[in-house]
């Protein structure tokens, strides 16, 4: 059961997970919450094996996918990233890319 509360993310220091790439990390009845941001031109260079779900806050970012494809997603319009099809995230564009991503617990 899910416990009744706040996300305190103003109360997180910015963590470095790739170049170009940081976030203000919570913990959520044992699953990971994050506000993440990519620079303009970041993304990351390893595939991603944890599943998420996600909502662009500003800007736009690009998930390419192991198996082949990408998708884009924009600010406004929220995003599923399956743990069975490894993924990873680039902000292609001039603006810094601002998402609240969950992981799958």
């Amino acid at each position: 059961m899910a416990t009744r509360g706040v996300v305190p993310f103003g109360e997180q220091s910015w963590e470095q997970e790739a170049e170009g790439v940081r976030a203000l990390v919570c913990q959520v009845d044992g699953a990971r919450w994050a506000i993440v941001e990519y620079a303009p031109g970041s993304g990351r260079p390893e595939f991603c094996e944890v599943g998420h779900e996600g909502y662009v806050i500003s800007g736009e970012i690009e998930y390419e996918f192991e198996s082949g494809g990408k998708i884009v997603a924009k600010a406004g319009e929220g995003f599923v990233l399956p743990t069975d099809d490894m993924h990873r995230g680039f902000n292609h564009g001039t603006v810094p890319a601002r998402l609240l991503v969950i992981d799958e617990p």
